[in-house]
């Protein structure tokens, strides 16, 4: 099945199988809207939806990941070009893949989007993950530092799972730290003293919070807690199709 898959998945973005979804992400202190993240989504010819981590792993193997990331980066700066447009100061965030990041092309890629459009860079950021390989660490560096360099932001998605320790993490150039569900909803085995410091330190440095998985009051509560500048989760938004954000947003 795997392989049948595969192949399927090779033909999803010209056959216009692909679409993306929003989920909003939430100031703390305003209550408002002030950032989005895009996030694709596969609907099968023959078996519907596909989760997404089963279909993304495959694409990072097969190297389709390279034409979903050049599609979800359209949505997004066609998406980020029209609510600047309307007036909007709302972010867009994307999910970038280690095989994306360790291209040469990636960077080239997003200058030549920035370039065609009126956006502020730093009305983009993408977002990586903590859970790629220390061994990739000196690659991840080089590439998120020409990121930054475009003015680009920078997030590191589900920190707290993943391979960096304090002293790598310092090393990354980072604008955001999303802190993943289980710290936000498992406060048995992580104390709110313990966040707290993540949070302070990373303040410390200039980087922004962001509680993921807020799916409760419970959950809205701890992240206030703890100091996060902002939340994102089933509570506040789940991820939807562009009409219904441009309505939230409008809001």
């Amino acid at each position: 099945m795997p392989a049948e898959l595969a192949a399927d998945l090779r033909v999803a973005v010209p056959g216009n199988q692909l679409f993306p979804v929003f989920q909003p992400q939430i100031d703390l202190r305003t209550g408002g809207i002030v950032a989005v993240e895009g996030l694709c989504r596969w609907r099968h010819p023959r078996l519907g939806l596909v989760p997404a981590q089963e279909f993304i792993d495959l694409a990072e193997r097969s190297g389709v990941i390279h034409d979903i990331g050049d599609f979800m980066l359209d949505v997004c700066f066609a998406a980020a070009e029209a609510w600047f447009a309307d007036g909007l100061q709302v972010s867009v965030s994307v999910n970038t893949s280690p095989v994306q990041l360790a291209s040469e092309v990636f960077a080239d890629a997003l200058v030549e989007r920035l370039r065609s459009t009126s956006l502020p860079a730093r009305t983009m950021t993408v977002e990586i993950t903590e859970s790629l390989p220390v061994s990739d660490m000196g690659v991840m560096v080089l590439r998120l530092t020409e990121l930054r360099q475009l003015g680009l932001g920078v997030a590191l998605d589900d920190f707290g799972t993943g391979h960096a320790s304090p002293d790598q993490f310092a090393d990354l150039p980072v604008t955001e730290l999303k802190l993943d569900r289980t710290l936000i909803q498992d406060d048995r085995e992580y104390p709110a003293e313990d966040l707290a410091d993540v949070v302070a330190n990373a303040h410390a440095r200039g980087i922004r919070v962001v509680a993921e998985g807020v799916e409760t009051p419970r959950h809205l509560r701890r992240a206030e807690t703890i100091g996060c500048d902002r939340a994102q989760g089933y509570l506040l938004g789940r991820p939807m199709m562009r009409d219904a954000i441009d309505q939230l947003l409008a809001a």
